[in-house]
């Protein structure tokens, strides 16, 4: 299974590449901090889907840092109250 790991902003990142019912592949993101599970905003809920699986992670990898960089630094307060809690 093609993944990357990373750590940005105090949080450790793993993006993975998922096989869709159509041959596409779609990323799947796991984010931590402080060894605790982060539920990231689901922002693109219909996100694209990619034609192999090192597009769909590189393409993660960027989704991650983009949420990470506006909501769960509390940069976009009008969605997210201040930033992202824990993952439930």
């Amino acid at each position: 299974m093609q993944s990357e790991k990373f750590s940005f902003d105090g949080y450790d990142v793993t993006v993975t590449a998922e096989q869709i019912s159509t041959g596409d592949w779609t990323p799947r993101i796991e984010a931590f901090r402080d060894n605790e599970p982060v539920a990231l905003p689901d922002v693109e809920p219909v996100g694209p889907n990619w034609a192999t699986p090192d597009e769909a992670v590189r393409a993660g990898v960027e989704q991650a840092r983009r949420l990470i960089d506006r909501y769960c630094r509390g940069h976009d307060d009008q969605h997210t109250n201040g930033g992202i809690g824990r993952a439930s």
